[in-house]
């Protein structure tokens, strides 16, 4: 977006924005997944070092979720054990199905398959686990009229 290659990008509230202008998008919350019969699925919620002794299932470990997780664990002094590196979440809650590995997931992307495979979804326990997007733009004078109607849909829909 600031180099001009794209119009429009979604991205943490963290993420250092320079120049560009954002407004609220949406958020979501990072919960556990394991399978029924784990050890922590009797648990409401538990704590991501709670999490470092078991084996995970991530998503590719240059992602921005990996690379969080790979810093919070190096903080807390323990290793972040990768079972399986998976390119999505449908293929994360199958691993997790087969009774492989755990893994931290959005909620919402969990609840409707976790449901079907008998998983149990697990709160995380850390103020990081609710995400919060932002939408972000060079401004609103660069928008196309098409790129503003996205923005201002988009935006519309989050504050719904």
């Amino acid at each position: 977006v600031r180099e001009g290659h794209a119009s429009l990008g979604v991205c943490w509230d963290a993420a250092e924005l320079g120049t560009l202008q954002s407004r609220p998008y949406r958020s979501d919350q990072l919960c556990i997944v394991v399978p029924a019969g784990h050890p922590l699925a009797r648990r409401r919620s538990a704590r991501f070092e709670q999490m470092l002794d078991y084996e995970h299932v991530s998503l590719p470990v240059n992602s921005a979720v990996q690379v969080m997780l790979q810093r919070k664990a190096a903080q807390l002094g323990k290793p972040l054990r990768h079972r399986v590196i998976v390119t999505n979440f449908e293929a994360a809650l199958r691993v997790v199905r087969a009774g492989l590995a755990i893994s931290l997931v959005p909620r919402e992307v969990a609840e409707l398959p976790s449901a079907a495979y008998g998983l149990k979804l697990i709160a995380l326990a850390e103020p990081w686990a609710e995400r919060r997007f932002i939408l972000c733009h060079r401004g609103a004078e660069t928008l196309s009229p098409a790129a503003q109607l996205l923005v201002d849909d988009l935006a519309s829909k989050a504050a719904a």
